[in-house]
């Protein structure tokens, strides 16, 4: 996406805390340790005729401490350093903000998304309680870590038992898959929080098939396509490396073709087939062919939730939720479900180029959701 696009991709995270008392010197503090503790944060991507690779760089981070006048401006400041972020292909891959305002401060902490996935995230924000030495040899376990991924990754490829499941899985739907969606810009999209989805007490296993069967059907009902497809991060660390951040899990995705009326038990037949194929890297099925120019409609992000504050060089904060963002260049929406203790909550990005309205897609997502949980005879743990 950056050699095609000339951005890099940024994640972020904002915390409010109380107005004046966090220094921007202890916050220094903590941000050098998280640095060190991370081997990733001191790499950079760099594109070579085509192919992606990791080179070292100045082990830096972008710091500053600035004033704003509101939580609104706040909002439009953190647009402000992303757009910042992403446009600079050479910055730092750590980028950090602490916002002054008269009602309460603000930390917003803006990551390079080649290098940093979502566990590599909870880690480091775990990470910002206090600055803490980096420990003997972690260099040496973080290269070793990549060498690992990189090798588990190519014999993944290599053995063709994983290509061959997604070439015929997919040769039949080269020209049956919705036209291509996805936004040319990240343009400014509107993150909508809609109504959570009551978990039913009788329900027993994972929520996540269902979510990901509800999405699937509200795309069908808004676009009229009998074949979709979406991505989400899904896949295993060797667990020698467990603890290194920036090895990532794979992305995968999700091909519904059971036709408009499928049964909730056809979908799950054939997503069990998928993720006995998971490990399969993400690039390598998309290389298979022209079902993926723009094909892959969007990214579902699937998480528990996590009660409780967050500790900022031993300050409490809380973690904001933005509702308003960028979306990546290579879908047209991302969709979040996280479950908490008696509902799943929903929320959903779309990009403003997408074909169907945000409230019309959300609206039925989450009338297919509700519907599934409540007849599904899923009640196995």
């Amino acid at each position: 996406m950056a050699e095609r696009t000339g951005r890099r991709v940024a994640t972020d995270r904002l915390f409010r805390l109380p107005p004046a008392v966090l220094s921007a010197d202890d916050l220094n503090l903590v941000l050098r340790s998280i640095m060190l503790r991370n081997p990733t944060l001191s790499y950079r991507l760099g594109i070579s005729r085509g192919k992606a690779y990791q080179e070292r760089c100045s082990a830096a981070y972008d710091f500053a401490e600035v004033r704003a006048k509101d939580e609104a401006a706040v909002a439009r400041l953190r647009l402000t350093v992303i757009d910042e972020f992403e446009n600079a292909l050479d910055g730092a891959a750590l980028a950090a903000r602490l916002v002054r305002t008269h009602e309460a401060d603000y930390l917003l902490m803006v990551f390079d998304h080649a290098l940093v996935d979502g566990e590599s995230q909870a880690t480091m924000v775990q990470q910002l309680a206090a600055p803490e030495p980096a420990a003997d040899g972690l260099g040496e376990r973080f290269e070793a870590a990549v060498r690992d991924r990189a090798e588990f990754e190519t014999a993944a490829t290599g053995n063709g038992r994983g290509i061959a499941f997604w070439t015929d899985r997919l040769k039949n739907f080269h020209d049956g898959l919705p036209p291509g969606t996805a936004p040319t810009t990240p343009d400014l999209v509107s993150v909508v929080g809609l109504p959570g989805v009551a978990r039913p007490s009788a329900f027993r296993g994972s929520y996540f098939p269902y979510v990901l069967f509800s999405i699937h059907r509200a795309l069908r009902d808004v676009t009229g396509a009998e074949a979709t497809v979406i991505a989400y991060a899904w896949g295993h660390r060797s667990a020698a490396f467990s603890d290194v951040t920036g090895c990532f899990l794979n992305t995968v995705i999700s091909l519904d073709r059971t036709g408009p009326r499928g049964a909730m038990a056809d979908f799950l037949g054939d997503w069990y087939l998928e993720i006995d194929h998971a490990d399969m890297p993400f690039v390598s099925v998309a290389d298979l062919g022209s079902a993926f120019s723009g094909s892959v409609l969007g990214m579902l992000v699937y998480a528990a939730a996590t009660e409780g504050s967050v500790n900022v060089a031993g300050i409490e904060a809380i973690e904001i939720s933005p509702r308003d963002g960028r979306n990546q260049p290579m879908q047209a929406f991302t969709a979040a479900a996280k479950v908490r203790k008696h509902e799943i909550g929903l929320e959903l990005m779309v990009n403003k180029e997408a074909r169907y309205e945000v409230q019309d897609l959300g609206a039925r997502w989450h009338r297919r959701l509700s519907e599934v949980l409540s007849s599904s005879p899923e009640r196995r743990s």
